[in-house]
């Protein structure tokens, strides 16, 4: 069903279900083979992380055909996700040379927002008396985002010295565009490995450190599930933060 996943988890997804198409051999796909696929996998000393996608996979394969498979596979793991600390963030802020580079990351810190959906940010979805912006989450949902004042002044710093006219706040710019914009922040600040990404973690953790439930960190990242913020973040808490993260 198009739409249901990302790009990259439907390819994912379908690589594994090509698998499994070729491991059957002709026979007939049903919950029995599913689960002799993922025994399979697991004999075979697959690691943990790849038989649960797998399953994940062939449970949304039956799926998308309205069957319901019951299959027995280990839960996905994840490990603790890389973000920076405040302090790098301003390290960060402190090495921008642009109103660009300013914007970029004081408004993704700010608002947690995914890449993409600041990329694809227009400019009538900018509230500026109710500091929101207007964006389009995955699978195409639309929310109204909390933006702090920094925020909004680095947006609007932005917007007066940009030489284009476009309903898009930052028209053409691509995911690789701002990739090697924060590389090369990084390096200035001394900052390694300083992507996109990084900065939407560091907000989730600086919430959790400011003493804020899973829920509202859910809310604030545009997961669909509190399952997924729970995996992400639930080992995280406040009292655990509490020397590792200054405030914002």
């Amino acid at each position: 069903m198009p739409g249901r996943h990302s790009k990259s988890t439907e390819k994912t997804y379908g690589a594994h279900v090509g698998r499994f198409q070729v491991w059957l051999d002709g026979r007939e796909p049903s919950e029995a083979t599913a689960q002799e696929y993922v025994d399979h996998l697991e004999e075979g000393g697959k690691a943990p992380n790849t038989i649960a996608t797998c399953a994940n996979a062939l449970r949304d394969y039956f799926g998308q055909k309205g069957q319901v498979v019951k299959l027995v596979s280990p839960t996905i793991r994840l490990g603790e996700p890389r973000y920076k600390t405040v302090e790098e963030v301003y390290r960060i802020l402190e090495g921008a040379r642009t109103p660009l580079e300013l914007c970029l990351v004081t408004v993704l810190f700010d608002t947690a927002v995914r890449i993409q959906e600041l990329l694809d940010l227009q400019v009538d979805g900018i509230d500026w008396d109710q500091g929101f912006i207007h964006v389009v989450r995955k699978g195409g949902r639309e929310a109204d985002v909390n933006i702090s004042d920094k925020g909004l002044a680095a947006l609007k710093a932005w917007l007066e010295v940009r030489k284009f006219r476009s309903k898009q706040v930052f028209k053409n710019l691509s995911y690789y565009d701002v990739w090697r914009i924060f590389r090369d922040l990084g390096k200035r600040a001394g900052v390694p490995d300083f992507t996109p990404h990084t900065l939407r973690h560091a907000r989730a953790v600086q919430m959790l450190n400011a003493g804020a439930e899973l829920h509202d960190v859910q809310r604030a990242l545009g997961h669909t599930s509190i399952a997924t913020t729970a995996n992400i973040y639930g080992r995280l808490r406040p009292a655990d933060l509490k020397q590792r993260i200054p405030d914002w």
